[in-house]
């Protein structure tokens, strides 16, 4: 009687661990890294078109831009500011952007690249001064993006970082 008690407890015991569910996330699947790797190719096409809200629209509504040696600009408004005043002229500048990894589950992701920024040449260069642009600048990002409730994938934080600083315009 008593062999069989326990062979009937062992028994619940394996039923009920075998119908709870698992707690180990799954991983990104072959659409979600594509769905994130087109937000890549998105982005850089909005900012070479100086589409602002097209840039925008690719985070959440409480994403965070953290630029390189400023404060994080925080949600839409925020980054729309940032990107009127870097995107919103003529003269805005031009952006090849690479993702070199990705990691995540089904709802959260974290996806790394390079990137390169061509400065357009000055309207007029100074006295004596070749015309042409600065030399393309280099970097590297970090992003974290979040699945969101209808299945697409948005920005939730994205570190752009220069491998060198940015040359500052002389004050005159």
């Amino acid at each position: 009687m008593r062999l069989t008690a326990s062979l009937t407890a062992g028994a619940a015991v394996l039923v009920l661990t075998a119908c709870q569910p698992s707690n180990k996330p799954q991983p990104l699947t072959g659409a979600d890294s594509t769905a994130i790797t087109k937000i890549v190719a998105d982005y850089a096409a909005a900012v070479n078109k100086g589409n602002v809200d097209g840039v925008v629209a690719l985070y959440t509504a409480d994403g965070v831009l953290q630029m390189q040696d400023t404060v994080a600009l925080n949600g839409a408004n925020a980054i729309r500011t940032y990107m009127n005043s870097s995107l919103g002229t003529p003269t805005r500048p031009t952006e090849d952007i690479k993702a070199t990894m990705m990691v995540g589950r089904q709802d959260l992701a974290v996806a790394v690249g390079t990137f390169t920024v061509t400065l357009p040449a000055p309207a007029a260069p100074a006295r004596g001064a070749a015309p042409g642009a600065p030399a393309p600048l280099t970097g590297k990002w970090i992003s974290a993006l979040m699945k969101q409730p209808d299945g697409t994938w948005k920005i939730t934080y994205l570190a752009p970082s220069l491998d060198a600083r940015m040359p500052m315009p002389s004050k005159k």
